[in-house]
């Protein structure tokens, strides 16, 4: 056990040699893979803090049915019971409009201008909760809600919501796209570095060779250096991260609050964070690993 701890105690004191010898080499390298752990990263922040937006949206699709002023309360009723009688609807609820201006002026911030104007302009409404998502029959259900005399017009209020979650569904494949041609990129990349090291020492690997050292051996300071790269290089990467969600979190929040809502930029939490980390180093191991198994293939012993 102690010749193991010693053996790997020399591999990672001859890493941290091979990198205070070319400061500004390591510099570089560490700031490519930074970046490369940013992007997908800073993306992958990007889709999740939308993911929170469109966890506070109506999932259930809905109609607004907007009333003409001059509706009756029994044309109210006679729509009231059609709603409440169709298989689509799980729940209509009306809307009196003293209700909507009253819902209006705590929402808005204007009830200073709306308590200056004469009577109320806003119209009665139902606010119509559908069991269906299939959109030719929501048409169909506007559209024979729309036909009704009391009926000024009729929202669908779900479809910008659906289309915010499909955007954020597409932005999860992106991701992943993007984390993968990263990651077959930092594969080359630690592949190619470590070849230079291997070409840059292949005197002192034949010697060793000669001496007896085993491909375990010659291998080990390789594995860390790739591995100290991937770690110090995702670390950098994190911390872009968490600069740009820090400059960022400000004017976001300010944002919502002018639309009456609170909105944090956050990080993903911190085991998807251990995770990019852990993913890095893996790749720089894998890639390490391939190109001292192949370049060492090449050395006679």
């Amino acid at each position: 056990m102690k010749q193991w701890l010693l053996l790997h105690r020399m591999a990672l004191a001859r890493t941290v040699k091979l990198l205070g010898q070319a400061p500004f080499a390591t510099f570089v390298n560490l700031l490519v893979i930074g970046v490369a752990v940013a992007l997908p990263l800073g993306l992958y922040t990007v889709v999740a803090n939308l993911g929170k937006l469109t966890d506070k949206l109506p999932v259930r699709p809905q109609l607004t049915v907007f009333l003409h002023t001059h509706a009756s309360p029994d044309d109210i009723a006679r729509l009231k019971k059609q709603l409440e009688g169709s298989p689509q609807v799980a729940r209509a609820r009306f809307v009196d409009k003293a209700e909507a201006l009253k819902a209006l002026e705590q929402s808005s911030g204007i009830a200073e201008l709306l308590a200056g104007l004469e009577g109320n302009p806003l119209p009665d409404a139902f606010a119509v909760e559908l069991k269906d998502n299939d959109p030719a029959r929501l048409t169909t259900l506007a559209e024979q809600v729309r036909t009704d005399p009391a009926v000024e017009t009729v929202q669908l209020d779900a479809d910008w919501a659906r289309r915010l979650q499909a955007l954020v569904a597409l932005g999860q494949e992106a991701t992943l796209v993007v984390a993968a041609l990263f990651g077959a990129g930092l594969l080359l990349v630690t592949a190619n570095l470590i070849r230079m090291q291997i070409l840059t020492r292949r005197e002192e690997i034949e010697v060793a060779r000669l001496m007896g050292a085993t491909d375990g051996f010659i291998r080990r300071p390789f594995l860390y250096f790739a591995a100290t790269q991937g770690i110090l290089g995702s670390l950098i990467g994190l911390a872009m991260v968490a600069l740009a969600v820090e400059r960022l979190a400000h004017p976001v929040a300010e944002l919502a609050r002018l639309y009456n809502d609170r909105f944090e930029l956050t990080l993903p939490p911190a085991n998807i964070l251990a995770m990019a980390l852990l993913t890095v180093t893996l790749v720089s191991l894998a890639g390490a690993s391939l190109s001292v198994r192949r370049h060492l293939q090449a050395i006679d012993p």
